[in-house]
This record gives structure tokens, C-alpha cells and sequence, in this order.
């Protein structure tokens, strides 16, 4: 088990020291064994040759932590037996799972105590990738969905020394991203307006430029990843109408996420996106007209901790067009929104701590100066430095209440549901059917819930 937490060793340890089984002289398929000198704990695999019986195969799989391996009815923390060092050194580690009526495989990859799961896509990448069919641990659907999601896993491809032409036209057509195209920008200077072109999960790192009203959409908003890399932007908009960017994880270190400044109109949605640990998730500056629609923001902030903001709107009172942020989650960011000289509509949200960092001073949840209307309905603004400055303040419906995520530690920012201690934030949006969940997710009814996983736009993704 890797590095527990102080309260988690001393337990355990008590359980390692009693004398029942502590040393074995033979090891069987599906034991525990661990070294005098260390608290990770393994399983075992033994893989018998069909010609002698004896192990042809051997192989160990870490157990994380106590709450997965409690999770086993069948595991005994009496039955653990103590190794050496050069016998646990003489079995191959894997980190291979697949679990009970799930077809995929994952491997995991361990973080502290927690970890964090990544499919590998086909069999073909399976074997590519070099690994053992033998090496599969079969786990339980709580171990399995106790890992966070990652980035699929897919064997190298060889590269594309040049890229299909696809003929001039004028009707609109699906793009795949990378099977016609190996980038993300390849795909849109050769798209046309109308255009969809659909990502499969990977890292693209890329500084992306859209100039034509297409609909730019992830396989998956937790595996198709967009990384800026801190050398520009991740994703440039710029005099174009009509563009859906839509399930993408967005990030640029100390850079803009997303950036839109025009003289020319430029509509743009954005939904169903992780949009996170960037200088500044998304500024939108001038004749920019977005539309936020179940998002979820977090960690932008620069490098220096003194700026920053999940979303900043500058200039465009003038322009007489109006950015409508509507059921996102918006969180651990220097600032929430910030907005100067601009007309925005803020609606059905959870703007939650945004506090900067330590040091850091004046963070605000919601602020706005100059001209321009700020209207903040419907929202719930918790524990930031400051939930609302400048001319900013609440709204009817508002809240100042905990949104009890399930674990915000692991930024799982769904609302927590049940009898005891319910997110204040279930069935508290807008009243207006317009804005009801898609799904009937909440307590005992339609209405919206506030946040990102709420409203008629949840339909159809999850982190």
C-alpha cells in the first residue's frame, strides 16, 4: 500500500506485528505478502507452466489502501506474509485490472493513496503496448470505480508525413480527428463552416485557432485533452459565428484556456468542458458574445499566485451583446468571474471558494465594475475572498451555503444526494421549466439543480 496517511499506519501496523502466519515458507496463487520493513502490500499471481506445475508466471499487484482492500471480504489482514526484499523483487509487478462484467481493461496508476484508471482502447494497443494477457488482476465495480478516470491508452501510430486533401465543397461534413486528419488544427484549416469535427480521446498539444463556425466536440470531456503547454493559448477564437466547442479538458499553464477578442461579432457556446489550471480559464474581451453551459472551472491561477480567473469579460457594453453563464461549477480559481464594462447574465451557478492560494489577497467570487448590467440569479456563492465585489451582489434565489460536493478533494464536484445532509444546491435553480434537468438526477423532482451537472444541458456527460 502506498504512503498512508499517519492515522491509516497504526492501525495496519497492528495488524501486520501479530504473530498468526507472519512468515510462510511457500507462496500460493492469491496470497498477501508484504516486507518487514514497508506498509504496501501486494496480492499475488501465480501463472503454472502446463508442463511441470510450477510457476511459470509470477506476478504482484499493490493494493492501494485499506478502503480497497476491506472491500474483499475474502482478503484477511491476519493472512499478509512476510517477505524479503529479493523474494518480492522476483515477481513482476502489474498493474493490469479488469472488472467482474466489464469487458475493459485498465491499468492504474497509482497516486498516494489513490489512483487513477486509464483504458486501453483495443486489444490490438493491449499487445502494441507490450503487455501480458496473464498480468490481468480481476477486481470488484467499487475498486474499478473508486480510481479516477484518465486519458485512454493507445499504441503509438506511425506518423503521417502528409495529410489527406479533402476535395472543395460546399456541404457541411464530419471531420475525425486523427483519422483524417492527425491534429486537431490540420482538421479545421481544412473544415468548412458547419463542419462537426469529432476528437477521439488523446492529448493534443496544440495552441488551436478557430476562424469558421464549427462544432469542435470530444469523444469524452475527462480524455480528450487540449494542452496549450504555457506557449500560447490552448484555444484562440477570432470573427467567426455559430462555433460549439464541447466536451474537451482545456488548459495552458499561466495562459488563456480559451481567449476571444474581436471587432468583428464572434458567437461561441461552450459545454460540457473541463476547463482548468490555465492563468486564466477563459477571457473573453470586445465584440465576443459566449455562451457557458455546464462547465466545470477550476484551478486557474498563474504560476506567481497574485492573477487570474476561471472567467474574465471586458468591453462589450458597447457592442450592446451580453455573455450568459449558466449552470457551471466554478471553483479553486484566483478569482470566479470578473467582469469590466460588459453586460452579463449569471445564472443557476456554484461559484465556490476561489481564494486564490495562500498569500494570495482581494480573490472575488463574483465582480463587476464600469458599465454594463451584472445580473447574478439563481447562484451559489460560497467562501470565496470576497463572494461579491465592485457593483456585483446577489440576486433572487441566491445562496450562501456549503454545495456539499461529493469529494471535492478528488474534484469530483457532482452535488451529494440522500437524507442526510443534502447539497443545498439540489432542485434550488430557476424555477422555469426551461431550465429543468434533463435527467432526473435530484431528489424527487425536475427542477434545475444548481451547478454543472444540472439544468437541460447536463444530458449526456459526466467527469
Amino acid at each position: 500500500m502506498k504512503k498512508f496517511i499517519p492515522l491509516l499506519i497504526v492501525p495496519l501496523i497492528s495488524l501486520w506485528i501479530i504473530p498468526l502466519g507472519v512468515f510462510a515458507a511457500t507462496i500460493i496463487d492469491g496470497d498477501l505478502v508484504k516486507t518487514p520493513d514497508s506498509p504496501d502490500v501486494y496480492i499475488v499471481k501465480l501463472i503454472p507452466s502446463t508442463s511441470s506445475g510450477q510457476a511459470a508466471e509470477k506476478y504482484k499487484r499493490l493494493i492501494l489502501n485499506p478502503e480497497i482492500f476491506n472491500q474483499y471480504s475474502h482478503l484477511k489482514w491476519e493472512n499478509i506474509k512476510i517477505i524479503n526484499s529479493a523474494e518480492l523483487d522476483d515477481y513482476t509487478t502489474s498493474d493490469l485490472v479488469r472488472a467482474v462484467d466489464d469487458e475493459k481493461v485498465y491499468r492504474v496508476f497509482p497516486n498516494g493513496d489513490a489512483g487513477e484508471k486509464r483504458w486501453i482502447k483495443t486489444a490490438n494497443d493491449f499487445l502494441d503496448l507490450g503487455y501480458n494477457w496473464n498480468a490481468i488482476y480481476n477486481i470488484n465495480n467499487f475498486e474499478r470505480d473508486f480510481y479516477s478516470i484518465g486519458a485512454g491508452l493507445e499504441a503509438p501510430k506511425a506518423p503521417v508525413t502528409e495529410e489527406p486533401t479533402i476535395p472543395a465543397r460546399t456541404s457541411p461534413i464530419t471531420i475525425k480527428v486523427p483519422f483524417d486528419y492527425s491534429t486537431i488544427q490540420a482538421a479545421i484549416n481544412a473544415a468548412i463552416n458547419g463542419d462537426t469535427i469529432s476528437v477521439n480521446n488523446g492529448t493534443y498539444n496544440e495552441n488551436i485557432i478557430i476562424n469558421k463556425g464549427i462544432k469542435l466536440i470530444g469523444e469524452s470531456v475527462g480524455g480528450t485533452i487540449i494542452n496549450g503547454g504555457g506557449n500560447d493559448n490552448a484555444i484562440t477564437i477570432g470573427n467567426v459565428q455559430n462555433v460549439l466547442i464541447q466536451r474537451f479538458t482545456i488548459k495552458s499553464k499561466d495562459k488563456y484556456g480559451i481567449y476571444c477578442n474581436n471587432t468583428g461579432l464572434t458567437t461561441a457556446t461552450l459545454k460540457n468542458n473541463f476547463i482548468i489550471n490555465s492563468g486564466w480559464g477563459v477571457v473573453a474581451e470586445n465584440n465576443c458574445q459566449l455562451t457557458f453551459l455546464n462547465n466545470l472551472i477550476y484551478n486557474n491561477k498563474n504560476s506567481a499566485n497574485i492573477d487570474g480567473a476561471g472567467i474574465l469579460i471586458k468591453n462589450n457594453v458597447l457592442y450592446n451583446i451580453t455573455t450568459e453563464v449558466r449552470n457551471n461549477t466554478i471553483t479553486d480559481n484566483y478569482h470566479g468571474i470578473w467582469s469590466e464594462d460588459a453586460n452579463v447574465k449569471v445564472l443557476n451557478n456554484i461559484i465556490a471558494k476561489n481564494i486564490g492560494g495562500i498569500g494570495a489577497i482581494n480573490s472575488m467570487g463574483i465582480y463587476h465594475s464600469g458599465q454594463g448590467k451584472p445580473d447574478n440569479t439563481y447562484n451559489d456563492v460560497w467562501s470565496n475572498g470576497w463572494d461579491y465585489k465592485g457593483d456585483a451582489s446577489a440576486g433572487s434565489g441566491s445562496l450562501n451555503s456549503n454545495p456539499r460536493f461529493v469529494q471535492e478533494s478528488q474534484r469530483n464536484y457532482n452535488l451529494t444526494t440522500g437524507i442526510i445532509s443534502p447539497s443545498p444546491c439540489l432542485d434550488a435553480g430557476h424555477p422555469d421549466m426551461a431550465y429543468y434537468d434533463g435527467t432526473l438526477i435530484t431528489t424527487n423532482q425536475y427542477r434545475n439543480d444548481m451547478g454543472a451537472y444540472g439544468g437541460p444541458d447536463n444530458i449526456g456527460w459526466s467527469p
